[in-house]
């Protein structure tokens, strides 16, 4: 199975074998955000690892494991098959799982105020 990761300025991607893979990639998922405290953070903490390490195989496989294990269970179960995670395409819901739909809220101006 591949797995790749596209950040929209960097692409990585790692082959492994898909038996113990999801339990494996949610561990390591779980154990970054016990470190961190939040999903957002892990996901932050994942990718600097890649970034900062992108020469070491062993730390790219960790990062893209842990960002399959938040995959798998914040967005959608992981299957057998090959999976790019296109980063740009998946954050801006993460962060903002309204939408548009809060444009449409009588309330939104008052929303996000700190």
């Amino acid at each position: 199975m591949r797995i790749s990761v596209d950040g929209g300025s960097f692409k990585v991607a790692i082959e492994t074998e898909f038996d113990g893979l999801v339990v494996e990639a949610t561990s390591i998922f779980h154990a970054t955000r016990t470190q961190t405290q939040t999903n957002d953070r892990a996901i932050l903490r994942l990718l600097q690892i890649i970034i900062e390490h992108r020469e070491d195989d062993d730390a790219i496989g960790y990062a893209v494991l842990g960002l399959l294990g938040w995959y798998n269970e914040v967005i959608h179960p992981v299957e057998d098959n090959d999976i790019e995670l296109n980063l740009p395409k998946i954050l801006p819901h993460v962060l903002n799982p309204n939408g548009d739909l809060s444009a449409m809220n009588i309330n939104e101006p008052h929303m996000f105020r700190h």
